[in-house]
């Protein structure tokens, strides 16, 4: 998710041309980085922070919403600046609707609105069509191989082909109408003569073995969205929800029909007097509604590989929508006029059977925006502004290109011209700043440094490469799922219909790697996110630089990492969302720790190879003892009067410490470690290179987040920051993904106070009342100390 720091109100005005260069709601792309794309944040719903307005109401974006109702999608697109127009109007950026575009609106489209349907998409998204096609795909290259889907006939059609699978095996089956959604019509029965036909309806056999969580029956919505369909460019999001019963999961035929056991639907089962509501959008895997990454680290800590799980689902989805491709990609060549035209976000419904192998149910063409639940709000008002800015909404005044005279040139869609675009006089879109790449001579040529390839592409080819590429750099939340090198491997021979086997081929070079850990982690609430942006602002005007801003998240609009360094900038977004998921164990960052890493952490990483919590007493001793301090000894003690608890003397003359008071020692020891990597990297003037000591400590702190992380009950996956970036960002990289390790190892401890489990001799630790002072005296200091940041 996009995290910015915003600037103040009073800092800019939108006559500031240069400030709008370097607005955080602006990047720019294009051959020659000229075209102004606009970047959304979800927070904006929270701050209403009027800088993200500037950009949409300067360049007078407007939107439509057309047959529908969605106020999320309203709230965000009006906070950054769109004003809405009526449903005739043709002066839009954006059309939101909640059905199919007739063909005569879609040759209508200029180059840079944007629709959010790609026509003929109920191919996959009514019933009986998304099973024709898999069926077809299964006939062409093996029932093995496209099994996603239970065993299903459309009726009355197939009236008698079921009646001779139930002969050959009886069971259950659940009946759908074919266009409908929210489970309306849903029922189930034991014997086909038990069905109604009075419309056309999908009759699939019944999953007698879903995969149980508390005996609960679940499935799981993700968001699956389509930027392009020739070629097809996939992209799944890292978070979705998971969808519980309200009745324990029973397989006795008298049960079939109690729709609360068998059905997960939310619009069903919160009608339920057993549905279960969470209020706090920070808890994730409490009522009947959790987290997809909920459900997944569920599961890893039951023993599951949910790597394998996640691949397979990928799979699924990779699978459907090529089986709808053709279709979908044909209609698209017949009446979308520009290729940037269409984009649509998918609802995949998805059971987990008790063998671990994912079935898909049905894939709805405008999945639920609706925000019932907190948790609701910070899954789909992310997933919305990473969509917005992954679609990649070129800052362009829609009543120019209709051909209407504006009031003055700063409606154009360009650099500004204190820069370095002084010859630019009108509106640049992303593929008119294309067309300037081509040779003299009119024919192909290679693409150039951003592609790496000896590859002869036609213009068109390297249009849609450099698009691709442009949205790899803006995809935020989302993971590119196909092409990848792996998928294009398994699929791209062949099965896929498109031909743009090169293009494909380029787009592998910007592949993000090792994304899997991305589904399991947890999303930052738009509150939190509104706090670290306050904070960021605040940090930012200290330093006088009020006019600049720092996007540095995963998925981050100016961020183009490869690699190493894109993978590193993930993983910053999950390291800040867990400092703020538990800030009662850490002080606030601005209490920095005033005297250096201590050496003694190579003391404390050799311990922790052994076994953690067999060795912190020992840990904390030798810090304690061998460094001759208190970790409550800053300076500013040092220069007053003694704290009424001396630790450390008490440990000289015999005392222990408890279990869980080491462990309690110990994180604040660290957390004082982190605190100084982020103290130097605020203060510091960027040096370019690192001396001695301080690489040494660096790699101290590398070293033991390699070993200990995976000493823990549930083992944290750490990600290093990469040499190859700034020394500022690796302290701050390796300092979260320190504070990470902090969090797994606080949430232990608690679990150990709650379960009672201190040592056994009581007698010779210190009393939990004197700790309890110490412990005070830390943090006291940080609060001190924060002030004085």
């Amino acid at each position: 998710m996009p995290a910015v720091s915003h600037v103040p109100e009073n800092s800019s005005t939108a006559s500031d041309e240069e400030e709008h260069e370097d607005h955080p709601c602006i990047q720019w792309t294009g051959i020659n980085r000229l075209v102004p794309t606009l970047v959304f944040y979800a927070d904006g719903i929270v701050t209403k922070d009027s800088t993200l307005r500037l950009i949409g109401e300067r360049y007078h974006l407007a939107y439509k919403i057309v047959r529908t109702e969605s106020r999320l999608v309203r709230s965000i697109l009006t906070v950054h600046g769109f004003h809405e127009v009526h449903p005739n109007s043709n002066d839009f950026n954006l059309m939101w609707t909640g059905s199919h575009l007739k063909p005569y609106v879609l040759r209508s489209l200029l180059e840079f609105q944007k629709v959010n349907h790609f026509p003929r998409s109920y191919e996959l998204t009514r019933k009986d069509r998304l099973y024709k096609n898999i069926q077809r795909m299964q006939q062409t290259f093996g029932f093995r191989h496209f099994n996603i889907v239970p065993q299903a006939y459309i009726l009355p059609a197939e009236y008698q082909e079921l009646w001779t699978a139930h002969t050959k095996d009886k069971g259950a089956w659940i009946v759908k109408p074919v266009a409908s959604s929210r489970g309306r019509g849903v029922y189930l029965v034991t014997n086909p003569n038990q069905i109604t036909t009075d419309e056309s309806i999908l009759v699939s056999r019944y999953i007698r073995s879903p995969l149980l969580i508390d005996d609960f029956k679940f499935d799981v919505r993700l968001y699956v969205l389509v930027t392009s369909y020739d070629p097809l460019v996939v992209y799944l999001y890292e978070e979705g929800l998971t969808r519980f019963a309200t009745v324990k999961y029973d397989r006795a035929t008298k049960n079939i029909k109690n729709q609360f056991m068998h059905l997960t639907n939310y619009s069903i089962n919160k009608k339920s007097q057993d549905y279960v509501s969470c209020d706090d959008p920070d808890v994730e895997d409490y009522g009947n509604k959790w987290s997809m990454s909920a459900m997944l680290r569920y599961l890893k800590q039951e023993g599951m590989d949910t790597v394998a799980l996640m691949a397979q689902i990928e799979d699924l989805i990779i699978k459907a929508l090529i089986a709808a491709e053709l279709h979908i990609a044909s209609a698209s060549k017949m009446f979308v006029p520009h290729r940037g035209n269409c984009f649509e976000l998918y609802g995949f419904d998805v059971l987990i059977d008790s063998n671990l192998k994912p079935w898909l149910l049905e894939v709805n063409l405008s999945p639920s925006l609706a925000c019932d639940a907190p948790l609701d709000l910070k899954i789909k008002a992310s997933l919305l502004s990473d969509m917005f800015t992954l679609v990649g909404f070129v800052c362009q005044n829609p009543i120019v290109r209709q051909g209407r005279p504006v009031k003055s040139s700063c409606d154009l869609g360009a650099r500004p011209k204190s820069h370095r675009a002084l010859h630019q006089q009108r509106s640049m879109s992303a593929n008119d700043s294309e067309v300037k790449g081509k040779t003299s001579s009119g024919k192909e040529r290679p693409l150039g440094a951003q592609g790496s390839s000896n590859l002869q592409l036609s213009m068109e080819e390297i249009k849609v490469v450099r698009r691709t590429m442009e949205e790899n750099e803006r995809k935020g939340g989302f993971i590119r799922i196909f092409p990848t090198a792996n998928t294009w491997e398994h699929y791209g021979n062949g099965v896929t219909q498109s031909n743009h086997g090169p293009v494909r081929t380029e787009v592998l070079l910007v592949e993000a790697h090792n994304h899997v850990q991305q589904y399991e982690r947890k999303l930052l609430s738009l509150e939190e996110r509104r706090k670290q942006n306050q904070h960021a602002a605040q940090t930012a005007v200290g330093k006088g630089s009020s006019h600049k801003v720092a996007v540095a998240s995963s998925g981050s609009a100016g961020c183009e990492a490869e690699g190493e360094g894109e993978e590193e900038a993930e993983d910053d977004e999950e390291i800040s969302e867990d400092d703020a998921e538990n800030s009662d164990h850490t002080c606030p960052v601005q209490a920095l720790a005033q005297e250096p890493i201590s050496k003694s952490l190579r003391v404390n990483n050799e311990g922790m190879q052994e076994q953690l919590e067999l060795t912190e007493r020992e840990v904390v001793g030798k810090q304690m003892l061998g460094q001759g301090q208190s970790l409550t000894q800053t300076k500013e003690e040092e220069n007053s009067k003694q704290p009424k608890v001396n630790l450390l003397e008490m440990l000289q003359q015999g005392a222990n410490l408890s279990k869980v008071q080491a462990r309690l020692a110990f994180a604040a020891y660290l957390q004082r470690v982190q605190f100084r990597l982020l103290r130097e990297r605020l203060h510091q003037n960027e040096p370019t290179t690192l001396t001695d000591q301080e690489e040494e400590q660096m790699d101290l702190v590398v070293r033991f987040l390699k070993r200990a992380a995976s000493n823990l009950q549930h083992s944290v996956i750490v990600t290093l920051p990469s040499r190859r970036l700034p020394i500022s960002e690796r302290r701050h990289m390796l300092a979260q993904q320190l504070g990470v390790f902090i969090r797994s190892y606080n949430k232990e401890t608690d679990r150990m106070i709650k379960r009672s489990q201190m040592d056994p001799k009581p007698e010779t630790c210190i009393q939990q009342e004197e700790f309890q002072v110490f412990v005070s005296k830390a943090r006291t200091s940080c609060t001190q100390r924060e002030k004085f940041m």
